[in-house]
């Protein structure tokens, strides 16, 4: 009898597995070395994926929806602002080296976007937009300035492993949130 396969689960299996190709290897790893790390033919590779850039980018969309899921489910318990941005903190603490490696990969990508003269990924800006709204959604901000600001500093704090900065993640979380807290006092919401 065939055995059966749920291709859709075997696609993301493949890309969850080429994550760590990608963090070893870079952007320029090719299709060949992928398929090689995988241990599947270069034919079972390019049927499910195209090209390395249709692989890499539905690479990143599945971490990102998985990542934002997961934070979700963890912020369920937590009830206001702070409760919430701790939570948050703590989470990106706890996988600091996975999102150390996923900022680093899709700073190559940009990087070889940028050799190549293509314009930014829209995909990547795509989750961007979608982590903004989620932001947005989990902490009950609504100011897109300050969206953009927890965005920014929570890049700077993952990038910023690059010098091996000694501040603690979740120290680092709980003064932005006295300064968020601070500040929403300061200039509260319109109704």
């Amino acid at each position: 009898m065939p055995k059966i396969v749920d291709h859709d689960q075997y696609r993301k299996e493949l890309l969850h597995k080429s994550f760590n190709l990608f963090a070893e290897k870079g952007y320029a790893i090719t299709m060949r070395q992928i398929a090689q790390g995988l241990g599947v033919s270069t034919g079972t590779l390019y049927h499910y994926f195209p090209n390395k850039e249709t692989l890499f980018e539905q690479l990143v969309i599945e971490q990102s929806e998985r990542d934002l899921s997961l934070v979700a489910e963890k912020l369920k318990q937590a009830h206001t602002l702070s409760e919430r941005l701790d939570v948050a903190f703590q989470f990106l603490e706890a996988h600091q080296d996975y999102f150390f490696k996923q900022m680093m990969i899709w700073m190559d990508f940009s990087q070889h976007q940028n050799r190549e003269g293509k314009a930014c990924s829209g995909t990547l800006q795509q989750v961007e937009e979608k982590v903004y709204a989620t932001i947005a959604e989990l902490l009950d901000v609504t100011d897109p300035d300050l969206i953009c600001l927890i965005a920014s500093f929570i890049d700077g704090l993952i990038v910023g492993r690059i010098y091996n900065t000694p501040a603690s993640i979740s120290r680092q979380g709980k003064l932005l949130t006295k300064m968020l807290t601070a500040y929403l006092e300061a200039n509260p919401r319109p109704d």
